[in-house]
């Protein structure tokens, strides 16, 4: 599956600039944010060619070769959750913790989960997209384009009401951040078309400073599907063929509604599932744009990322992690 040729047709031209990037992200407050009042999560990414997959999603597939569905996806998260009991980490210091504090400290240190970071932030999700990855320990710059996603998260954050179109089936979403048992995991048949064909948010308590300082939170949902009368336009013309399912689910792991990031585009209304934009960022722009963050903001790996895991990988690049070939 070629994940650019999924992603492309929302893009629009490619930023190029920090100034660029902020006239669009201007555009976008003035149509949806200040007008709608629409809520936003932002995730970036450094390679442009990657899906939008959550960890477990994406090593289960690595696992067993073959793009996973819901059923898969469940029976993984339960063997996860039965280890983590077995090893006595579902109990924190004020007791048993709830499946969505187990995820999330699960993500936090790096084991797979359904869970995808993302942050309230616009410009936090910028800097993820630009960021210089580690190769061997050392900063190696990026060349290639980066993506960062804007996910309309308005009446899907857990943390606030719950959303009007599934509140008589599930009139306590707010509860779900201290569920002991998934409330995802539910055999009735009409639930399934919901959790399949929606995302939701949750903005967990800043018990670790990375979540602070990142302004982070999760999107979570059902593996997407193209059942029920749901389809995948190729682009936004109205004779657009539609993805097949499987192409779906090899570039996201959660049903988002793609639109071009245009205010003169209109939109994608919340009813038909959730809504996202695409912003592409050249490759040889991540420096500058990298630069502007860290001038204006002090966005940076010592900031992003203030906690011992991140002094453990992000403040020794002058030491080699590896012996030379030769030795």
């Amino acid at each position: 599956m070629d994940i650019d040729a999924f992603f492309e047709p929302w893009e629009g031209t490619s930023v190029e600039s920090f100034d660029d990037f902020n006239e669009r992200l201007n555009r976008l407050y003035k149509r949806w944010v200040e007008t709608d009042k629409r809520r936003f999560a932002w995730r970036g990414v450094t390679n442009a060619s990657w899906p939008l997959h959550s960890s477990l999603y994406r090593r289960l597939a690595w696992t067993t070769g073959s793009i996973p569905d819901e059923t898969d996806l469940l029976n993984a998260e339960t063997e996860t959750l039965k280890r983590v009991h077995q090893w006595g980490l579902h109990n924190g210091g004020r007791g048993r913790l709830s499946i969505l504090s187990q995820l999330a400290t699960l993500q936090h240190f790096d084991a797979p989960t359904r869970l995808i970071d993302v942050t309230l932030n616009a410009y936090i999700g910028l800097w993820f997209a630009v960021q210089q990855e580690l190769t061997s320990g050392i900063p190696e710059e990026q060349v290639v384009d980066g993506r960062l996603f804007a996910i309309d998260i308005t009446k899907r954050l857990i943390n606030e009401k719950s959303p009007p179109d599934v509140a008589n089936r599930r009139d306590a979403d707010r509860d779900w951040e201290d569920e002991r048992h998934r409330p995802w995991k539910d055999p009735d048949a009409d639930w399934q078309k919901i959790w399949c064909s929606h995302t939701w948010a949750w903005r967990p308590p800043p018990f670790e400073a990375r979540i602070a300082a990142q302004n982070g939170a999760f999107l979570f949902g059902g593996v997407p599907s193209t059942g029920m009368g749901v389809r995948w336009p190729k682009d936004s013309s109205a004779t657009a063929k539609n993805w097949k399912q499987e192409e779906v689910r090899s570039a996201v792991s959660i049903p988002l509604r793609f639109h071009k990031a245009d205010p003169l585009a209109g939109g994608v209304p919340t009813a038909h599932g959730q809504p996202a934009y695409i912003f592409r960022i050249k490759g040889d722009a991540k420096p500058e744009i990298r630069d502007r963050l860290r001038a204006l903001f002090g966005y940076e790996h010592s900031t992003i990322y203030p906690d011992f895991p991140g002094f453990a990988t992000y403040a020794g690049p002058h030491l080699a992690r590896l012996p030379p070939p030769d030795a």
